[in-house]
C-alpha cells in the first residue's frame, strides 16, 4: 500500500512538473525564445565540423528556420524539426530542448553525444520521431517518454543506456517503430509492449534482457521482431504464428528451449527466420516448407535432431539454408536442393549426417557448400565440376577417401577449398593450377602423397596453403616464389627433401612459414631476409645446416622461431633483429659462442630454449629483464659462472632448466620466490652448499632435479610442503642426515631418487604412504640402516625399487609381495638375511647378492638356516651390553675375593710367626694333617675364614687342630 502511495505521489509530481514546464515553454515560444533555446542547445555541444556555425545570437541575423538542421512550416517561425544527425557533435543534450514545444521530428543520431537522455523530452507532446541512436548516451530511459502519445518512431539504441525498459512506453499507442538495440538494458520485456497495436518494428537485440517473450499477439501489424542476443528463456511462444504480417523474425542467441513451434509455418510473408544459438530440440518442423517467401533460414547451433525434411522444391525463394552444429541425422535428401533451386549457400556442418555427397551435385546454383564435421563417406565425385558456380567448398572433418579428382580444376570460381582431416589419398592433380581465384587450400591431416605439383604455383591468388600431416615427398617447387600473396605456408610433417628454394624469399607477404618435421637439407637461403612480414617460422626436425644468414636481422616482425633439432652452427645473433620475439627454440643444434645479450631486447619473450648446443660463458644478466619469461632452457651447454641473481625478477618462470653445464656456486635462496615454478633442473653442474629451505615455498613445483652436483647438508624438511611434486632427483651429491619423514606429504610423487649420497638412519616408514610412486624409488649407495619398512608394500604402482649398497638388515618384508607392478628390484649388498619371499623369486640373482639370504633365486633354505635366524644389529648390541655388564660384575666380585684372601693370608702369617713352637709341633706330629692344610691353602677356599679370631691359629690345644681338620674335610 505504501509503495502504491509513493508511486502515486511521484507520478503527481511528474505531472505537475510537466504542466509547469509546458506553461513556461509556452510563454517562451516566441521567435526570440526559440533562438535562445537553440543557442542554449548549441552551448553544450562541441562542433568540430562547424555544422552550427550559422546559429548566431545576432538579432539581425537570418531566421532560425534557415539554420542548419532546423525545419519550420512554410511561412511560420515555429520549429517542427531538428536534424543534426551525423555531424560529429559531442557534448550533452541540453534539457532546454524541452522548450521546443512544436517539435515533431528530432534526430541527433550518429554523433558522439554523452550523458543522460533529458526527461524534458517528455514535454514535446507533438513529437512523432525521436532518433538518438548511435551515440554514447548513458543512464536510464526516462519514463517520461511514455507520455508522448503522438510518437511513431523511437530509436535510441546503440548507446550505453542501462536499467529496465520503462513500462510507460506501452502508453505510446501510436508507436510503429521501437528500437532499443545494442544497449545494456536488463530485466524483462514489459508485457505493456504488447499493447502497441500499431507496432511494425520491435528491435531489442544485443542487450541483457531475460525472462520469457511476452504476449505480443495484439501487435498484428508487426513486420520485424528482433530479440536476438539476449538471455531470453522458455519456449518460443506459439502466438508468433498469428503475426501474419511478420517478415523478419530474429530470436537468435538466447536461451530458448523446446521445439520449434509448427505455427511458424503460418507466417507466409516471412523472409528471414533466425533461430540460431539457442537450446532448441526436436525435429525441424515439416511445416516450414510452407514458407515460400523465405529467403534465409538459420537454425544452427541448437540441439535439433532427426532427418533434414526441408526441400527447396517448396522453399522456392530460399537462398541461405544454415543447419550447422546440431545433431541432424540420416543422409542428405535428394530433394533438398534440386536443379531448379535458388539456394546459394548451404551449410550443414557439424551434424551426424552420413552417406555420400552425390545428392548435392544437382544444386548448380550453389556458391557456398559446407558439409564439414559430419560422418560422410565415399569419395569426392568426379562430376563435382557440375557445381560450376561454387566459390567455397568445405568438406573437412569427414571420412572421405580416394583421390582428389582432376575435375576439381574445372571449378574456376573456387576461392576456398577445405578438405582437411579426411583419409584422401593419391597426389594433388596438376589441374589444380587452373584455379586462378583460389585463396585458401587446406589438405592437412590426410594420407596424400606424391610431389607437390609445380602447377600449384600458377594459383597466383593463393594466400593460405596447409598440407600438414600428409606423405608428400620430393622437393618444394622452385617456383613457389610466384605466390606473391601467400601469407601462410604450412608443409610440416611430410616427407619433403632437398633444399629450401631461394624463391621462397620472394613471397614477401608471408607471415607464417612451417616446414618442420621433414627431411630438408642445405642451408637457409639469404633471400629469407626479404620476408619482412614473417611472424612465425618453424624449421625443427630437419637436417638443415650451416650458419644463419646475417640477412635475418631484417626480420623485425618475428614472434615465434623454432629451428630446433637441426645441424645449424655459428651464432644466433641474426635472430636478435626483432624486438617482439615471444618464443625462441634452438635446441639440439651446434650453435656456439656466447648467448647474445641483445636477445633480451625482446621484452615479451615467454620461452627461450637453447639447450643441447655449445654455448659458452656466463648466463647474461639481461635475462632478468624478461618479466614475461615462463620457460628458460639452457641445458647441456658449456655455460659457466654462477646462476645470475637477476633471474629473481622473472616472476612468471614455470620451467627453469640449467642442467648439464659448468655452473658453480650455491643454489640461490631467491629461487623460492619464483612461486610459479613447476620444473627446476640444476643437475650435472658444480653447485655446492645446502639445498635452500626456501625451495619449500614452490607450491606449484612438479619436478625438482638437483642430481650430480656437490650439494651438502640435510635434505630440508620443507620439501614436504611441495605437495604437487611428481619427481625428486637428488642423487649423486654429498647430502647427509636422515631422509625427512615429511616427504610423505608429497603424495603425488611418482619418482624419488636419493641414491649416491651419505644419507643415514632408517628408511622412514612414511615412504609407504606415497601411493602414487611408480617410476622408481632409489635409495641405493647410502648409509641407511635398520630394517626395510613393511609399509613399502603399499607402493603397489611401483615399477623399480633399488635399496642396494646400504646397511639394511633383518628379513625382506613379506609385504613386498604386494608390489605386483615391480619389474626391477635391487636389494643387494646389505646385511639382509632369511628367506626371500616366494613372490620375489622371479627376480634375478643379482637382486639379492651380498646378503645372507636363502630361497629362490639364491640357495635352498635348510631348516637350520631358517631356524638359526641371525640376530639383528640391535639385538646383538643389546647382548653385548649385557655381557659387558655381567663381566664387569664378575670382575668386581673376584677382585673383592682376592683382596680378602690377601688380607687373611697376611693375618695368618703374622700369627704363625708369633706361635712358632705350636706350629712346629703341628707340622711334625701329623704329616698327613700338615699335607691337608697345605692343600687347603692352595685351594684357596673361602672356608679359610672359619676361625673368627687370631686365637684359633695361636692355640696349641687339640681342639684347634681338630677344627682345622674338620673344616678341610668338610
Amino acid at each position: 500500500m505504501d509503495t502504491i502511495q509513493r508511486h502515486s505521489s511521484i507520478m503527481l509530481l511528474i505531472s505537475l512538473s510537466l504542466v509547469l514546464t509546458t506553461l513556461i515553454s509556452t510563454c517562451l515560444a516566441s521567435p526570440t525564445s526559440t533562438n535562445a533555446i537553440l543557442l542554449t542547445i548549441k552551448s553544450v555541444l562541441t562542433d568540430p565540423q562547424d555544422a552550427l556555425s550559422k546559429w548566431s545570437e545576432d538579432p539581425t541575423a537570418t531566421s532560425v528556420c534557415t539554420w542548419h538542421g532546423v525545419t519550420c512550416p512554410e511561412n511560420e517561425e515555429r520549429v517542427t524539426g531538428l536534424n543534426l544527425s551525423s555531424n560529429g557533435l559531442s557534448g550533452v543534450i541540453s534539457p532546454a530542448i524541452g522548450g521546443l514545444l512544436s517539435l515533431e521530428f528530432l534526430d541527433l543520431s550518429s554523433n558522439s553525444l554523452s550523458g543522460p537522455i533529458p526527461s524534458e523530452l517528455g514535454t514535446l507532446k507533438n513529437l512523432k520521431v525521436l532518433a538518438l541512436y548511435s551515440n554514447s548516451l548513458t543512464g536510464f530511459i526516462p519514463p517520461q517518454l511514455g507520455s508522448l502519445k503522438n510518437l511513431k518512431v523511437l530509436r535510441i539504441g546503440d548507446n550505453g543506456l542501462y536499467g529496465e525498459i520503462p513500462q510507460s512506453l506501452g502508453n505510446c499507442n501510436g508507436l510503429e517503430t521501437l528500437g532499443l538495440a545494442y544497449c545494456r538494458l536488463n530485466g524483462t520485456i514489459p508485457p505493456q509492449i504488447g499493447n502497441l497495436r500499431q507496432l511494425k518494428s520491435l528491435n531489442l537485440q544485443n542487450n541483457s534482457l531475460s525472462g520469457m517473450i511476452p504476449n505480443l499477439a495484439q501487435c498484428t501489424e508487426l513486420q520485424v521482431l528482433s530479440l536476438s542476443d539476449n538471455m531470453l528463456e522458455g519456449d518460443i511462444p506459439s502466438f508468433i504464428g498469428s503475426l501474419n504480417a511478420l517478415q523478419s523474425l530474429n530470436l537468435a542467441n538466447n536461451q530458448l528451449s523446446g521445439a520449434i513451434p509448427t505455427e511458424i509455418g503460418n507466417l507466409l510473408n516471412l523472409n528471414h527466420l533466425y533461430l540460431l544459438g539457442n537450446q532448441l530440440t526436436g525435429n525441424i518442423p515439416h511445416e516450414l516448407n510452407k514458407l515460400n517467401q523465405l529467403q534465409i533460414l538459420d537454425v544452427s547451433n541448437n540441439n535439433l535432431s532427426g532427418p533434414i525434411n526441408l526441400s527447396t522444391n517448396d522453399l522456392t525463394n530460399l537462398q541461405f539454408l544454415v543447419l550447422s552444429s546440431n545433431s541432424l541425422q540420416g543422409e542428405i535428401p535428394s530433394n533438398l536442393c534440386p536443379s531448379n533451386s535458388s539456394l546459394i549457400n548451404l551449410f550443414l556442418a557439424g551434424n551426424k549426417l552420413r552417406g555420400t555427397i552425390d545428392s548435392i551435385l544437382n544444386c548448380t546454383s550453389l556458391k557456398s557448400l559446407d558439409l564439414s564435421n559430419n560422418t560422410l563417406t565415399g569419395s569426392i565425385p568426379y562430376n563435382i565440376d557440375q557445381l560450376t558456380n561454387l566459390v567455397n567448398l568445405a568438406l573437412h572433418n569427414n571420412s572421405l577417401e580416394g583421390p582428389l579428382p582432376p575435375q576439381i580444376g574445372n571449378l574456376t570460381n573456387l576461392e576456398i577449398l577445405s578438405l582437411y582431416h579426411n583419409t584422401l589419398t593419391g597426389a594433388v592433380p596438376p589441374e589444380i593450377g587452373k584455379l586462378k581465384n583460389l585463396n585458401i587450400f587446406f589438405l592437412y591431416e590426410n594420407q596424400m602423397s606424391g610431389v607437390i605439383p609445380s602447377e600449384l604455383t600458377n594459383c597466383i591468388n593463393l594466400q593460405e596453403v596447409d598440407f600438414f600431416g600428409n606423405h608428400f615427398s620430393g622437393s618444394i617447387p622452385d617456383q613457389i616464389g610466384n605466390l606473391k600473396d601467400l601469407t601462410v605456408l604450412q608443409l610440416r610433417q611430410n616427407d619433403l627433401t632437398g633444399p629450401i628454394p631461394p624463391s621462397l624469399g620472394y613471397c614477401k607477404s608471408l607471415q607464417q612459414l612451417a616446414l618442420a618435421d621433414n627431411g630438408l637439407t642445405g642451408s637457409l637461403p639469404d633471400t629469407f631476409g626479404s620476408l619482412t612480414e614473417l611472424t612465425l617460422i618453424t624449421l625443427y626436425n630437419n637436417t638443415l645446416e650451416g650458419p644463419l644468414p646475417e640477412s635475418l636481422l631484417g626480420l623485425k616482425n618475428l614472434s615465434i622461431v623454432n629451428f630446433s633439432h637441426n645441424q645449424f652452427n655459428g651464432s644466433i645473433s641474426p635472430l636478435t633483429g626483432s624486438d617482439i620475439l615471444t618464443v625462441l627454440d634452438m635446441t639440439n643444434n651446434s650453435f656456439s659462442g656466447r648467448i647474445p645479450p641483445e636477445l633480451c631486447n625482446s621484452r615479451n619473450l615467454t620461452r627461450i630454449r637453447l639447450g643441447h648446443n655449445q654455448f659458452v660463458g656466463p648466463i647474461p644478466s639481461q635475462v632478468g629483464q624478461l618479466e614475461q619469461l615462463d620457460s628458460l632452457d639452457l641445458s647441456y651447454n658449456d655455460l659457466s659462472g654462477e646462476i645470475p641473481s637477476s633471474l629473481s625478477s622473472c616472476k612468471q618462470l614455470m620451467h627453469l632448466l640449467l642442467n648439464g653445464n659448468g655452473l658453480r656456486g650455491q643454489i640461490p635462496h631467491w629461487v623460492g620466490n619464483l612461486g610459479l615454478l613447476g620444473e627446476v633442473d640444476f643437475s650435472s653442474n658444480s653447485l655446492n652448499g645446502e639445498i635452500p629451505k626456501e625451495v619449500g615455498n614452490l607450491s606449484n613445483l612438479i619436478k625438482l632435479s638437483l642430481y650430480n652436483n656437490s650439494l651438502t647438508g640435510l635434505i630440508p624438511e620443507e620439501i614436504g610442503k611441495l605437495t604437487s611434486l611428481n619427481v625428486i632427483n637428488l642423487q649423486k651429491n654429498n647430502l647427509s642426515g636422515q631422509i625427512p619423514p615429511q616427504i610423505q606429504q608429497c603424495n603425488k610423487l611418482y619418482e624419488l631418487r636419493l641414491a649416491e649420497n651419505y644419507l643415514s638412519g632408517p628408511i622412514p616408514s612414511e615412504l609407504g604412504e606415497l601411493s602414487e610412486l611408480q617410476v622408481i624409488l632409489d635409495l641405493s649407495y647410502n648409509n641407511l640402516s635398520g630394517q626395510i619398512p613393511s609399509s613399502l608394500g603399499n607402493l603397489i604402482k611401483l615399477e623399480r625399487l633399488n635399496l642396494s649398497f646400504n646397511q639394511l638388515d633383518g628379513a625382506i618384508p613379506v609385504s613386498l609381495a604386494r608390489l605386483t607392478s615391480l619389474h626391477r628390484l635391487n636389494l643387494s649388498n646389505n646385511i639382509l638375511h632369511g628367506a626371500i619371499p616366494h613372490a620375489l623369486s622371479s627376480f634375478p640373482l643379482d637382486s639379492f647378492r651380498g646378503n645372507e639370504l636363502c630361497g629362490a633365486p639364491m640357495g635352498v633354505c635348510t631348516d637350520q638356516s631358517v631356524s638359526e635366524k641371525r640376530l639383528s644389529s640391535a639385538e646383538v648390541a643389546g647382548i653385548i651390553v649385557v655381557i659387558v655388564l655381567v663381566s664387569a660384575l664378575v670382575c668386581v666380585v673376584l677382585l673383592y675375593i682376592m683382596v680378602r684372601i690377601w688380607s687373611n693370608w697376611r693375618e695368618v702369617s703374622v700369627s704363625n710367626s708369633d706361635c712358632e713352637d705350636s706350629n712346629k709341633g703341628w707340622n711334625i706330629g701329623n704329616e698327613e694333617k700338615s699335607s691337608g692344610v697345605r692343600k687347603y691353602w692352595k685351594v684357596g677356599s673361602a672356608s679359610i675364614g672359619v676361625g673368627s679370631s687370631e686365637e684359633k691359629y695361636c692355640s696349641v690345644s687339640d681342639s684347634s687342630i681338630l677344627q682345622v681338620k674338620t673344616d678341610v674335610g668338610s
